[in-house]
């Protein structure tokens, strides 16, 4: 009897390793990765107006949250095919849109349009138009946001009402700048 048991508690502490694995992987392993696979785009692509046309089903690519639960924060990439991807939050987005062969499966060439809401009027914008704030007190999904603005007066309200350490355009984004924000890896 004891040594079913001795080996029952050995299979189940290595059982328990390999999800602990797993779980830790997951973190760092875009969701689409482990399938090998691409991650599906949005069910609806932006409108003729460039708005965001979000379903209950469309999945953030970079983490796998649904996107319709955060649509205060929620942008997307639209691609030159006008294939769409949502995201959960701008952060996911800047990170797709730095690095869209990790984790979209796409080059950078196809990429045409990135959109956010803007922080005050809700309006989806070209996030190349936006300025953008780090390190306020506004916390979006995945933590502190990085809030899309769509003026310098927009930028002033908003710093005096809840900070901020950094701002920037999207175009000057790289992998330096978003490692200096975030303290983390844009590529993983």
């Amino acid at each position: 009897m004891r040594c079913v048991c001795r080996s029952f508690h050995s299979n189940l502490n290595v059982a328990f390793l390999l999800f602990l694995t797993c779980l830790v992987m997951s973190a760092y392993i875009p969701l689409h990765a482990w399938a090998g696979a691409h991650p599906k785009p949005g069910l609806h692509p932006l409108d003729e107006n460039g708005r965001m046309r979000i379903s209950r089903g469309d999945r953030c690519p970079v983490c796998a949250m649904k996107v319709a639960k955060h649509r205060p924060f929620v942008s997307a990439i639209q691609l030159d095919d006008k294939t769409t991807y949502y995201f959960c939050g701008t952060g996911c987005m800047i990170r797709s849109w730095l690095h869209p062969e990790i984790f979209l499966g796409v080059d950078k060439v196809d990429l045409r349009r990135p959109v956010v809401r803007e922080y005050f009027t809700g309006h989806d914008i070209d996030a190349r138009d936006a300025i953008w704030v780090a390190g306020s007190d506004v916390i979006g999904p995945m933590g502190s946001a990085l809030v899309p603005l769509k003026d310098e007066v927009s930028l002033k309200v908003f710093k005096q009402r809840h900070g901020g350490k950094t701002t920037f355009r999207l175009k000057e984004m790289n992998d330096a700048r978003w490692y200096t924000i975030t303290g983390k890896k844009a590529g993983k």
